[in-house]
């Protein structure tokens, strides 16, 4: 939800309030810094989705998944840490219809949540996956 103040005229110190609420779909990012920025600059431009949060591990990611409740969780599939078998806790978070994206940057390749996997992914193969999630 945005809100929003505008003076109700030029010369007037009375301000009217009001807010506006979207329906984006909420994205939280799993990965190193760098698979971060990058994901970031790809879905900046797109309006239905909102970049709440980005985390580095799994429990940083359960506890921003607490507070920021995202629909969709992308996660750096080359990352060794972050193995897809680990997944399974944040499944249960709580956090109804979560879908999860695993990507990989380094081999061009994405597998959505499905099962779904993509060679060569693009950009644009990434972002008409999220289309099939948003809200």
């Amino acid at each position: 939800m945005h809100l929003k103040t505008h003076p109700l005229d030029e010369d007037s110190r009375s301000w009217i309030c009001y807010t506006k609420v979207t329906m984006e779909t909420r994205v939280l990012f799993i990965g190193e810094g760098l698979f971060q920025e990058g994901l970031t600059h790809i879905l900046a431009d797109q309006p239905a989705l909102e970049i709440v949060a980005g985390a580095d591990s799994w429990e940083e990611a359960r506890a921003r998944m607490a507070q920021e409740q995202p629909d969709i969780i992308i996660v750096d599939h080359a990352n060794a840490q972050l193995r897809e078998v680990d997944l399974a806790p944040l499944l249960d978070s709580g956090v109804e219809n979560l879908k999860v994206v695993y990507l990989t940057l380094a081999e061009n390749r994405m597998i959505v949540h499905n099962r779904q996997e993509i060679i060569n992914a693009t950009p644009t193969d990434l972002l008409q996956a999220l289309k099939g999630f948003t809200r």
